[in-house]
C-alpha cells in the first residue's frame, strides 16, 4: 500500500467500519510513512475490494486507533493486524484469507512467530474461526485501556504463525 492508495482504502473502510472506527486520510498517510510495505491492497476484476494494515508491535498491545504512531514504538515482539476490511460484495471471495496468508508470510520472514489484533465487536467470531484465541496475558488495566478506545466487546487476541 502507498500514499496512492489512501482514498480508495479510507472507501473501502467507510463501507467495512462503523464510524467510530474509521480512521483519517491523515492517520492512514502516517501509518503508510512509518510501515506502508507491509500493508497490502486486493483487487478482484480490476477494482480495489480490500486491504490489510499490519505491522510489527508489542505483543499484549495496541496502538490508539485513529491516531498517528509516537516517534518511539514499543519494541517488537509480534505482528499486529491493525485492519483487515472487505467491500460487502467481496466478502466469501477468498480475498481476506489470501490477504491473512501474505500478512502471516509477511511476518515470518522479519522473524515473527506470532501475530495479534483487537478484535472490534462488528467482526463477530471471524477471527475465531481463524484461528485467533484471546490474548490470556493482557491484564485488567490493558483490558480497560483497549474496551476505551475500540468499543464494547472489543477483545485483544493473538495466535501463533
Amino acid at each position: 500500500m502507498t500514499a496512492a492508495h489512501i482514498n480508495e482504502v479510507v472507501q473501502i473502510q467507510a463501507e467495512a467500519f462503523t464510524p467510530d472506527l474509521r480512521e483519517t486520510p491523515e492517520v492512514f498517510a502516517n501509518r503508510i510513512a512509518r510501515f506502508g510495505e507491509f500493508f497490502r491492497v486486493a483487487y478482484l476484476n480490476g477494482r480495489m475490494v480490500g486491504y490489510v494494515v499490519a505491522f510489527p508491535w508489542k505483543f499484549g498491545d495496541a496502538p490508539v486507533n485513529n491516531q498517528e504512531f509516537p516517534e518511539e514504538l514499543p519494541e517488537p515482539d509480534c505482528f499486529f493486524i491493525h485492519d483487515i476490511a472487505l467491500l460487502p460484495d467481496a466478502r466469501g471471495s477468498g480475498v481476506a484469507r489470501a490477504l491473512l496468508e501474505d500478512t502471516y508470510q509477511t511476518a515470518l520472514k522479519l522473524g515473527f512467530d506470532a501475530a495479534s489484533l483487537v478484535a472490534v465487536s462488528q467482526s463477530g467470531n471471524y477471527w475465531d474461526r481463524v484461528g485467533f484465541v484471546p490474548n490470556a496475558h493482557v491484564t485488567e488495566t490493558k483490558r480497560a485501556y483497549i474496551l476505551d478506545i475500540y468499543g464494547p466487546g472489543a477483545r485483544l487476541m493473538a495466535r501463533p504463525i
